[in-house]
């Protein structure tokens, strides 16, 4: 008989940009063979295309269209007060996974050890694990809206998501607000792991924030004004490109090194 294994919530937040949203639900699908999902998705207002794309997923088992775009800790809050599960998956809408396997299963399988008391490798350390990252990349410490998996537990104790008004036009609304305030809650009650697989990739060029990596933080008004104005058509588009090849040496390498892991535990690696 086999695992009886709980339910997942696969949150998807949609706003436009319909091409990065059927890259990422087709990649998550192709890619992710945990056996007990429900797929959740929750649109921000999207034109008339985007919509019409979300209406003709049969596999979705519930839907919500918001007429405006109410922002997006309102969004995630929205999927998680109608989901099922016992964990949620977050996903946005502008991901690509890159990696068969069962990467959602051996999540699962962290959070289990760590309920016994097993060693499990997460940050901070002697706290509860409440959640998995899956961003190649990522670090072990501090929540993240990227694809990660959470516990409802964890969801429950520390409180829903802050929310914000939409302000911008083209760039993720207000998620450089969303995850300072969430961290700190967090990480008072929670701690954060890594996948042992890391398989998600940005490939929203849009969404990318050029206050990361800098040292010179500006304040969220001088940031904006960047967002809106210089970094639109000039340095932006840098870092877009630069993004896409970044992905491909950064996947390349990531592959290598799964195979060497599968290879150990006597298991294939898909592709």
């Amino acid at each position: 008989m086999g695992k009886n294994w709980p339910l997942i919530s696969v949150c998807i937040l949609s706003f436009n940009r319909l091409e990065y949203l059927k890259k990422t639900i087709k990649s998550f699908r192709e890619t992710c063979t945990y056996p007990n999902l429900e797929y959740i998705i929750v649109d921000n207002g999207s034109e008339h295309n985007v919509i019409s794309y979300i209406e003709e997923l049969d596999f979705i088992d519930k839907k919500i269209l918001n007429k405006d775009n109410m922002g997006m800790g309102f969004a995630m809050n929205q999927a998680r007060r109608i989901a099922s599960g016992d964990y949620f998956f977050n996903l946005e809408n502008d991901w690509f996974f890159f990696y068969r396997g069962d990467w959602m299963e051996r999540g699962i399988l962290l959070f289990e050890r760590d309920a016994r008391g097993e060693f499990v490798k997460k940050v901070p350390q002697e706290l509860p694990l409440g959640l998995v990252k899956y961003k190649l990349g990522a670090g072990y410490a501090n929540y993240t809206n990227n694809p990660s998996l959470m516990s409802r537990k964890a969801y429950e104790d520390v409180g829903e998501y802050p929310q914000f008004n939409r302000e911008y036009k083209y760039i993720s609304e207000d998620a450089h607000k969303i995850e300072p305030h969430y961290i700190k809650r967090f990480r008072q009650k929670y701690s954060c792991t890594l996948s042992e697989t890391p398989c998600a990739v940005h490939i929203g060029g849009n969404t990318t924030n050029p206050n990361y990596g800098n040292k010179g933080k500006k304040k969220y008004d001088e940031l904006d004004n960047l967002l809106k104005s210089k970094w639109r058509d000039g340095k932006w588009h840098i870092t877009y490109h630069y993004m896409k090849l970044g992905n491909r040496w950064k996947i390349k390498r990531a592959l290598k090194r799964y195979r060497k892991f599968e290879d150990t535990r006597g298991m294939k690696v898909g592709h």
